[in-house]
Order: structure tokens, then sequence, then C-alpha cells
């Protein structure tokens, strides 16, 4: 993922949270990937997301981490859509578009109800 976009998706998501905020974005953390019967260590950069008020089954102060290789696989499959392409492609993402990458990228489970 480009650094301007990863920063342009944390600024969305922290100016516009209702009860999910960015804890960190500037942590990396190493991942095993099996593939041919290896494992290989990936070092990847990772969002940070915590809870700041209680909601559905979490409670104010769950944090999530969510790998940079999971925010681009959501992005792919996102980007099969062209407006939303096209918006990646000028680094110009809307709220909804980031509330989309996070759902995305946590199978479901973070649903961030971001407002303007």
């Amino acid at each position: 993922m480009k650094t301007e976009l990863f920063h342009q998706l944390v600024t969305l998501i922290h100016t516009t949270y209702t009860w999910v905020d960015v804890m960190d974005a500037s942590g990396e953390e190493t991942f095993s990937f099996h593939t041919g019967g290896s494992f290989y260590p990936v070092q990847s950069r990772v969002l940070c997301l915590v809870a700041k008020w209680s909601n559905y089954n979490y409670p104010k102060g769950h944090c999530w981490r969510i790998p940079e290789f999971m925010l681009d696989n959501a992005i792919r499959t996102l980007s099969q859509n062209p407006s939303f392409r096209k918006r990646c492609r000028k680094e110009q993402l809307l709220y909804t578009d980031a509330e989309a990458i996070i759902k995305e990228a946590s199978f479901g489970h973070i649903i961030l109800e971001l407002e303007t």
C-alpha cells in the first residue's frame, strides 16, 4: 500500500470516528506465511484501532491490529468497483471508503460508523 494512501486512511478514521479511533499507525510486526511447505517471515506495518466507547460486543479499550497486507487485500477486492478504484488511484478516499476497507480487512467484524 502506498504510504500516502495509508496515511489518508488513518487521517479519515481519526477525524471522523464515532466509537473506534486510531491508536497507532506507525507500528510494525513480523508475520509468518505458510507456502510451499515452509513458513516465511514478512515484516508489515500494522494499523492499531481502539474502541473509545463500548459498542456491539466490544468493551471500551478493545484493540484490533490490522496488518497492512490485509488492508491491501481489502483494497484489491473493493477495486472491482470502478469509482472506488478511481478514488484510490487519485488518493481521494471518502470516509465511506475507509469504512469499507476496514470492514473488508477485518472480515466484517469492525464496523466503524464514521461521521462527517
